[in-house]
């Protein structure tokens, strides 16, 4: 069986749309994104798609 490669298309010039295309381009997943960044805990995938997808992510304090 014969894969094609071909190149993702960058949407915009977004931060998100750009970690989505070098991701993408490096053919790499979510999950390998988010161990490189050292993110940690049950949400990796869903942090590194609110990147992409430019959701704004804040952070809890105790407060």
């Amino acid at each position: 069986m014969r894969v094609m490669y071909t190149k993702p298309k960058l949407k915009d010039l977004s931060q998100g749309s750009r970690i989505a295309f070098v991701r993408q381009f490096r053919l790499m997943k979510q999950d390998d994104v988010s161990d490189k960044l050292g993110l940690t805990g049950e949400c990796k995938r869903r942090t590194i798609t609110r990147y992409e997808k430019g959701i704004e992510i804040q952070k809890m304090t105790g407060h």
